[in-house]
């Protein structure tokens, strides 16, 4: 199957702006780098909102973007993305409120807990909308998990990027070292489940020199960044190139039986 490039970039941006989001509800939970979350917010939802543009770019005829709108409650996979994508946007709107007004003493950081639940929701089903029986190298929850996997570390150094311009002392970012490892970790770990699985029945030069290795680059920054800006950055581009790789691969492995979203409208996708 050919790669779906709005799709691919959908899952991409909107899963790093979750992820985003749900780093600065983690934030919340620290008390470190208060400076950065009101930006980060809003990065979060720029990339939201262009994610779900590129995923309307796909749709392409307005017939499938009405089906779309207009059967947002058929809990489909499409219908799931758009809520979770809607959520996500709302409670950061709100905790955007929250926080430029002040006094809102622990509403903040209820609000930064849901951010994680919401951010991290909208990751996954950007992927388990792709879960289907009909691709076998897509009917797999570990599917889901590893596009969650791969947003994690986008979302964490992301945050930690703009933290870093946002002039938050190094030592003060190196509270986040725990949770920044565990997010690398994630990416590679969890595609190395969805690849056994599928039995490895992936392109082998983009799954294991993209996904796998570029994801070890990733932990590899996350280790060793310190108080090293750079090394933030690069985390963040080997982040972005692991995750393009596994969208990339999983398009691949696809049977290409049809175009999965443009033609939903009339081949009942959307449950009409």
């Amino acid at each position: 199957m050919e790669i779906q490039w709005p799709l691919l970039l959908f899952s991409l941006i909107a899963g790093c702006g979750g992820a985003t989001f749900a780093f600065v509800g983690i934030s919340e939970l620290l008390g470190a780098a208060e400076k950065a979350r009101f930006k980060a917010t809003i990065a979060a939802i720029a990339l939201m909102i262009v994610g779900g543009l590129c995923s309307v770019a796909h749709l392409g005829q307005p017939s499938n973007i009405m089906a779309a709108a207009q059967n947002l409650f058929s809990f489909s996979g499409i219908s799931m993305e758009i809520i979770a994508l809607g959520l996500a946007v709302i409670v950061a709107l709100i905790y955007l409120i929250a926080i430029r007004g002040g006094n809102f003493g622990g509403a903040s950081k209820a609000l930064g807990v849901c951010g994680i639940v919401v951010g991290l929701l909208l990751g996954f089903v950007t992927g388990n909308g792709y879960v289907m029986q009909a691709q076998p190298a897509w009917n797999t929850i570990a599917l889901p998990l590893a596009y969650l996997g791969t947003d994690l570390p986008m979302g964490a150094f992301t945050f930690l990027a703009i933290a870093s311009l946002s002039g938050v002392d190094g030592e003060e970012l190196k509270k986040f070292d725990t949770e920044a490892i565990v997010c690398a970790v994630a990416a590679p770990v969890l595609c190395l489940i969805y690849g056994f699985m599928v039995q490895f029945a992936l392109d082998p030069v983009l799954f294991w020199g993209g996904t796998i290795v570029i994801g070890a680059l990733t932990c590899l920054f996350a280790w060793k960044r310190g108080t090293n800006a750079n090394m933030v950055y690069g985390g963040l581009a080997c982040a972005i190139a692991c995750g393009v790789c596994l969208r990339a691969v999983m398009w691949l492995a696809g049977s290409g039986f049809f175009d999965l979203f443009a033609t939903a409208a009339t081949r009942s996708v959307l449950g009409i």
